[in-house]
């Protein structure tokens, strides 16, 4: 195992000080208004837009979790992405203009239009749940990562405490602007580091691409069956039509609902300068999100064709989620092992710090200014909300440090907003596209009874799964169909609205 280089270092310190650079640049211009601060007054260029939008995206659970689905597993992973274009385009043709036309800077602001103060600040209240796990997640996910690649050199809690401690260095200050110019080159960084590793591996496979999808084409499962990763034909025969039917509706409900009811993702199309353009904008992401999906599999299934003449790889290895951070560390010569370091950090960074900026903008938004700062003009107002700033990233410190032993996070990340995704986009669709009117305790108690139903459902069959059970049903629940929990909730809500509303 080697340990951190000097290039290696002098990379990631070269990538911290760019970080603060763009920060500080933001900065100059100081937020008047609390519109300023988070949404950097609806100024930001489409094509940064779209950049930021999709590095929101990628996560580090992308970085690490894809490749490992590639290695161990196969390619319909990819066919959630297929619910992922539809998904944004209906986000862009139906919810979007509605956010953009009314001016709001928390979109559950449109739903009190409709729907009552109660109601949105209980989908305000799941999306401060939700976000806040599923983003410690994505930082436990990136300290494991740079505590391997560094051989150990960064301990998992330095880990924590160095990524959201530079996250805050350069948001802090500089606000919505800040974060849109910074995910700018992150996206790229992350790209180009895929990119740069997918070359380097190919490089080092005797026969290269075509060995690779030769090795693809013939993997071997742990029981010894044969069966080809790249195989769309296999995995549309009858046996697994219902898989993958699952995760073409899967996709579109649960990236429905990222898109559009999720304050971290609508946040940054509502920074554009141009509303038209920033409808666009989530389209390409939606088809961008196919080929960087790809390209992540591919590295997977690389890292398989490369395991198979350097066994010393693996040996040992116990989780397929370490595979591509143990190539890092361990096959990679030093600079290009900082390059990939970065990568990894920016993958991990660029879905953080939009995550903070959410976080924030929902509070104070939704119950510090109506509630607490009614009387408090735009400069009080920004001076607190970077407190909250402060205040959730030592948030996201403490609960990354209590949840180490998390495993297993790409899709541990999905299950955590499968029991809030369904009600929020439910709850949005009654709002914008229908003219009930239900009482808002009743709409809050549909919401609460749904994620309580699911969640029981969830918990029942995870301790059933894990006390031997043999029942297909619970086992399968635990397994593949938690997936219904966001189409469940996307549907219940509804359902219960229409037979609630007043005739």
């Amino acid at each position: 195992m080697r340990a951190l280089g000097f290039f290696d270092g002098a990379i990631l310190l070269t990538y911290t000080a760019a970080l603060a650079s763009i920060g500080w640049w933001a900065a100059r211009k100081r937020a008047a208004t609390a519109d300023e601060y988070f949404l950097a007054g609806r100024s930001i260029p489409w094509l940064v837009t779209t950049t930021s939008f999709m590095a929101t995206c990628i996560s580090a659970l992308t970085f690490v979790g894809t490749p490992a689905e590639g290695y161990g597993a196969d390619f319909r992973y990819l066919f959630s992405n297929i619910g992922d274009i539809s998904a944004a385009i209906f986000v862009a043709v139906v919810l979007l203009p509605f956010y953009q036309s009314h001016k709001i800077t928390s979109i559950y602001e449109a739903v009190e239009r409709r729907m009552g103060t109660t109601v949105r600040r209980t989908c305000s209240g799941y999306f401060l749940l939700s976000r806040t796990l599923a983003s410690t997640v994505r930082i436990v996910a990136i300290a494991k990562v740079l505590e391997v690649v560094s051989g150990g050199a960064l301990p998992f809690s330095a880990c924590v405490v160095a990524t959201v401690a530079i996250i805050l260095l350069y948001t802090t200050a500089g606000g919505g602007r800040a974060i849109a110019w910074t995910d700018l080159m992150q996206f790229f960084l992350l790209v180009g580091g895929a990119i740069t590793a997918l070359f380097y591996i190919a490089a080092h496979v005797p026969g290269g691409f075509p060995a690779i999808v030769d090795a693809g084409s013939h993997a071997m499962r742990p029981d010894g069956t044969i069966y080809n990763k790249f195989n769309f034909l296999e995995l549309l025969k009858p046996a697994n039509l219902g898989l993958l039917a699952l995760l073409s509706v899967w996709g579109f409900f649960n990236s429905s609902a990222a898109y559009g009811t999720d304050q971290d993702m609508v946040q940054r199309l509502l920074a554009c300068n141009n509303p038209r353009k920033a409808r666009w904008s989530l389209v390409i992401s939606g088809l961008v999100s196919i080929p960087i999906t790809a390209l992540f599999l591919f590295i997977g299934v690389a890292l398989y064709a490369y395991a198979q003449t350097h066994p010393a790889l693996i040996a040992g290895m116990t989780d397929n989620d370490h595979i591509f951070p143990r190539f890092i560390l361990n096959e990679m010569p030093a600079g290009l092992r900082g390059l990939l370091m970065a990568a990894v950090a920016s993958a991990a960074m660029g879905s953080s710090d939009s995550a903070l900026a959410s976080l924030t903008t929902a509070f104070t938004v939704d119950f510090y200014r109506p509630l607490w700062g009614k009387n408090l003009d735009e400069a009080a107002i920004v001076r607190a909300s970077k407190r909250f700033f402060v205040g959730f990233g030592l948030l996201f410190m403490v609960f990354a440090l209590a949840l180490r032993s998390l495993d297993n996070l790409l899709w541990l990340a999905f299950r955590i907003v499968a029991f809030t995704y369904g009600p929020l986009l439910g709850t949005t669709l009654v709002a914008i596209l229908t003219d009930w009117k239900v009482p808002g305790r009743k709409v809050m108690g549909l919401m609460l009874s749904s994620t309580a139903l699911t969640f029981g459902l969830a918990m029942t069959a995870w301790w059933l799964a894990s006390h031997g059970s043999t029942s297909v049903f619970w086992t399968e629940l635990h397994k593949t169909y938690w997936r219904f929990y966001v189409i469940f909730g996307a549907l219940a809500v509804p359902a219960g609205c229409w037979m609630m509303r007043e005739r």
